[in-house]
Parts: structure tokens; sequence; C-alpha cells
């Protein structure tokens, strides 16, 4: 018989030092750290840092979240699941019947998981392929009493049941070798233009909200408040787990070079003048077309600020073996320059320097067939090389069946007012 003991109040050393320590064997996501619970109190909910100990020692946390309901009822979020190891039966049939009692002390109607397990492997475009397969382990929490959601391919749920995962073994050139041949152009390009990427502070929140909001406005979509990315900041950052990244063109270092550019085409003109034939018609359309692409870019910067400019940002989380791009943002009068390129190039470098195993783009759809307006986000983070990942779901355990289901009926209504509101505030 084995000797388990569950706990509520954690510190946060102990809490994230499993998944520190032991990273992919138990699972280890930034959703379930420490720092995201305090960030996730800012957000109204209660987080509630909990353990399991094996004869004194921590074999697995689960960041609690609850979230207050109307008549005292609450609901229980633990944030990509547990933080163990899923092949554990008895240790997972423990944590499961200590949260439902737990849940029950706090009215919860239910609790729900989104663990960080692949359901099964896919190719590239989502078919079910020879490997991995969780599908044991689906039935398995079955069998314990959690209910399967339906399974989504966009982005409906708490959170992405796919994404792109880049494995960060071997070496840097060995990475960048899976790159598309557009992505390594477009790096070579926004090196070409002479984009720089920095790392940004507290002080820089400013600027990235700029760019947020600016973004959002564009592609009609609203992600957070301002003062969300403050304090995401402020918590994750004082623990390690946030860096936020500038990519910055200097226009007029960029007009010098264009113009210096479009010398070069001139006098290439010029010495082709009254020249005939096939080869040298060939190299005058080949000019001509450089030049009217000079001209055009030039045009575009007349009325830029004759300065350094910030025309992409990127707001990552690092934690245990991964590093996450969570939110992008670029000013697309400069998208001909491909800024965003750059940095997305130097995260994943640094993801690499810092012995990291994975690099994760943090979300795409499972269907880009039927992506709509996310169909071109699919394909930019597919041209990384990564592999798509298709994660095994979200499972509720209901505690208050009756009360649950008349809640469930609420949801839809409730998540289509919220929509409104949103849609609102971004066309304003």
């Amino acid at each position: 018989m084995r000797n388990f003991t569950f706990r509520e109040d954690l510190g946060r050393e102990e809490f994230n030092s499993l998944a520190v320590t032991k990273k992919s064997a138990v699972k280890a996501h930034f959703l379930g750290s420490y720092e995201w619970g305090e960030v996730s109190a800012r957000r109204n909910r209660t987080p509630y840092y909990t353990g399991v100990y094996e004869d004194g020692k921590l074999v697995a946390t689960a960041l609690v979240l609850k979230r207050s309901l109307i008549a005292g009822y609450t609901y229980f979020y633990i944030p990509r699941g547990f933080t163990m190891d899923y092949s554990d039966r008895e240790l997972l049939e423990f944590i499961t019947s200590s949260l439902r009692t737990m849940g029950k002390k706090h009215k919860a109607l239910y609790f729900r998981i989104d663990p960080d397990i692949k359901l099964h492997t896919v190719d590239i475009d989502g078919n079910v392929i020879e490997g991995e397969s969780n599908e044991d382990l689906v039935r398995y929490l079955e069998k314990l009493g959690y209910k399967r959601k339906p399974l989504n391919y966009g982005f409906e749920n708490e959170q992405p049941r796919f994404t792109f995962r880049i494995p960060l073994e071997g070496t840097m050139d060995e990475i960048e070798s899976r790159y598309s041949r557009t992505t390594k152009t477009r790096i070579r390009q926004s090196h070409e233009a002479g984009v720089t990427v920095c790392e940004g502070g507290r002080e820089d929140i400013g600027e990235f909200t700029r760019l947020m909001e600016m973004t959002e406005k564009r592609q009609g979509f609203y992600s957070h408040d301002p003062e969300f990315f403050s304090y995401f900041y402020d918590i994750m950052a004082s623990g390690g787990l946030a860096r936020l990244y500038f990519g910055k063109v200097n226009v007029p270092e960029i007009i010098a070079k264009l113009e210096n550019d479009r010398e070069t085409v001139k006098a290439e003109l010029a010495e082709l003048e009254g020249k005939t034939g096939k080869k040298t018609a060939g190299k005058i359309k080949e000019a001509e077309k450089k030049l009217v692409a000079v001209e055009k870019q030039l045009e575009g910067l007349a009325d830029k600020p004759k300065t350094e400019v910030i025309v992409s940002t990127y707001l990552d989380a690092q934690y245990a073996d991964k590093t996450w791009a969570l939110y992008a943002a670029n000013d697309m009068d400069y998208g001909k320059f491909f800024a965003n390129y750059a940095v997305y190039q130097q995260q994943i470098r640094d993801a690499k320097e810092e012995g990291r195993e994975v690099f994760d783009v943090f979300g795409t759809v499972g269907r880009p067939e039927e992506a709509g307006s996310t169909a071109g986000l699919y394909e930019f983070k597919k041209k990384w090389g990564g592999e798509l990942t298709e994660f095994i779901g979200e499972f509720d355990y209901v505690l208050n069946k009756p009360v649950f289901l008349a809640y469930s009926k609420l949801i839809p209504a409730y998540h289509r007012m919220v929509n409104r509101r949103l849609n609102k505030k971004v066309q304003k």
C-alpha cells in the first residue's frame, strides 16, 4: 500500500521544484507554475498550490484555479493538467480523489483538466500516423469519472488543442535547416534590411501594448487589456519565466541603402541602354522591376519617422524544458522588412542556448482548410519546421451533476454576450 498525502498550501520554491527538476517527465508547463497562479489571481481566480507527497517526497503538483459562480457555487480549472507522471495510475487516481474532496469543500460543480499530453502522432496535415498514442490514458481518465469534451480544432476551448513544437536537439544549423525556403529567405531579407533584435524590460511594456493594440485593431480580435500585460510581465519576469523581444528598423539607414540600390540599378540600366538581344532584354526587364520595387519602398518610407523604429514584438514564457511564443504584434507599415522573422529566429536561438528542449509556437488550428482568417497564422507557424502536436483535450470531473447541467446551458449565452462586448471594444 503506497503512502500518499495531499496538501493545498505549497510555497513557490517547493511547488515549482518538481517541474524544474523533472521537466518533460512530469509534463511541466508554465500554465502550471506558481507564477501563473499569481497572474490568475489578478484575473479573479483564486489559486491553490496543491501537491501530492509519497513517503514525504513531492511526486505531483496541481495549480488549482477557483472561479466563483452564482449562488455560492464555484468551479476548478487546472491549466494543462497535473504536473506528474501520468503513467503512474495509482498517483493519478489519488490526486483525482483528493481534488474531488477539495472541490466538494468549495462547492465546486466540477473541475477541469486539459493535460499537456499528445493524443497521437500526426503528420504536418493532421493525419494520424504511426508513433505515440495515448488513447489508453483517455480511457483510464474516463474510467476514473472524467468526461472528455468534444474535440475541437480551433481556439474555442480554454487552451489551444493543437500547436507546433520545434525540437531543439542537435545543432542550431540542423534546427534551421528544417525551416521552409520562404522562412529562410525572409530571415535573410530581414538581416539585409538591417533589422536588429533586442530584449525589452518593464519600462518597454507601453511600446509592446502599442503594437498589440495596433495588431488587434487590424486583425479584428481582442486579447487583453494593457494592464494585463504589465502585471503578467512583472510577475512572470520576476521568476525568470518571461522575456520581451523587439525588432527594430533604422529608417535613415534603410533609406540610404535603398537610395544606393536605386543608383546602382540606374547605372546598370544606363550600361544596358542601346544594347539588344534576348539576354539583354531579360536583364533590362529584371532591372526595371527592381527599380520599381526600390522606388515603392522609398515612397512608403517618405512619411515615416527618420529614426530607429520598433516594428515587431514578442512576449515569451520560459519554464522547465520549454519556451512558448505567447503574444506577438507587428507594425505592417514596415512589413516588407520581415522584422518578425528576425525576432522569431532569435527566440529559437535563445531557447536553444538556454538548454530548452522544445520551442512551442503556442497554438494553431487543427483543420487549416476550415480556419478562415487564422489560416495565415497556421502557415506562418508551420514553416519553422516544428512537429504538429495534437493534445488529448479537455476533461471535466463533475461533482454536482444537476446544477452542472443547468449551469452548462447558461454558458453559451454568456460567451455570446462577452464576445459581443469584446467586438465592440475592438471596433472602437
